[in-house]
């Protein structure tokens, strides 16, 4: 009996010794972080960075800064009814040291802000929203579009000629001879270019000279000349010519006559106008109107439509002339 007592003493001993060395060797948890098994809505997790931002307005000591560094979860648990967020923490626990306690305040302010403004609602107006169509549609914002399909092939192929470009460049470069006989080569390109611009410039010029030259010489032929002009045609067969000659002889006429002025710039029906609005007291009265009226009409149908000439429009013509004062025999 004796014996079975000192062997329960003695368990009992072991057991005592065990739990006194298991206590010994417990590792310190007041120093371990925080789980992060709590969650946080949007206005708890706005208290919980208030506090935080309380704690360290107050001037607090380096032990202080510790426990509270030490007591920072891993990362925060934050639910919305959209979507729930991990935020870490550890950017924070960097900046929870005595000298980088204004940056930890700062950064807990910036995360406090977007918290608001994320609880803000969206601030929608049929009236702003008006607005805005409107103003999108003014004509300032008309080129304001995705780019279409031509768009984009123009910025490839510019984009393939930039490549292209500085690839030949590029090549050049590596090779001086064959960089100055490309720039002699644009050279002369150039200058041929602007030689071949000057030259049809003023081969231009000299059509235009020599077309003022044949309108003077035309206005310097009496109406008799004209009407002989008219004849020698007809007699050649050039029934076309002859009309076109009995024409100017009437308006030869008419300028010989103050009728018309002497500008012959003007067109056949611009000579017509003038000739119904003569005066009585510049002119003396005739009836210039009709045989002018038919000799701009049989020039028009002739000369200008390219029709058949025969010899009884010239014959024509000629009545005509007499009839504006033209003497023929």
């Amino acid at each position: 009996m004796k014996l079975r007592i000192l062997s329960i003493l003695i368990v009992l001993c072991g057991s005592l010794c065990c739990v006194e060395a298991a206590s010994l060797h417990r590792p310190d948890v007041s120093n371990l972080q925080k789980p992060s098994a709590d969650i946080y809505d949007a206005a708890s997790f706005g208290a919980e960075l208030r506090r935080l931002d309380a704690a360290l307005q107050g001037k607090p000591s380096a032990a202080a800064i510790a426990n509270l560094r030490n007591n920072l979860p891993s990362a925060w648990q934050v639910s919305s009814t959209e979507h729930s967020y991990s935020i870490s923490t550890k950017p924070l626990q960097e900046l929870l040291t005595v000298p980088s306690v204004f940056k930890a305040e700062t950064w807990i302010e910036h995360l406090q802000i977007e918290i608001e403004r994320s609880q803000r609602p969206d601030a929608y107006s049929p009236a702003a929203s008006s607005e805005l169509h409107k103003i999108l549609s003014s004509r300032s914002f008309e080129g304001v579009r995705p780019p279409t399909a031509l768009d984009l092939f123009r910025q490839r192929a510019a984009a393939w000629l930039e490549r292209m470009m500085l690839k030949l460049f590029g090549r050049i470069s590596r090779h001086p001879i064959g960089a100055k006989i490309l720039f002699w080569l644009l050279l002369i390109g150039g200058v041929g270019f602007v030689a071949f611009l000057v030259f049809r410039y003023i081969n231009n010029r000299d059509n235009l000279n020599s077309f003022k030259l044949a309108s003077s010489l035309v206005t310097s032929r009496s109406w008799q000349e004209w009407i002989l002009a008219g004849r020698q045609a007809a007699k050649s067969g050039d029934f076309r010519g002859a009309v076109h000659s009995a024409y100017w002889a009437g308006i030869a006429r008419l300028e010989e006559a103050g009728a018309v002025p002497r500008d012959r710039s003007r067109t056949p029906r611009e000579y017509l106008r003038f000739v119904g609005q003569i005066r009585a007291d510049i002119v003396a009265p005739a009836n210039y109107k009709a045989p002018l009226t038919a000799l701009t009409t049989r020039l028009e149908r002739i000369w200008y439509a390219n029709k058949p000439a025969s010899s009884a429009d010239f014959s024509d013509s000629l009545r005509e002339l007499e009839a504006l004062g033209c003497p023929l025999e």
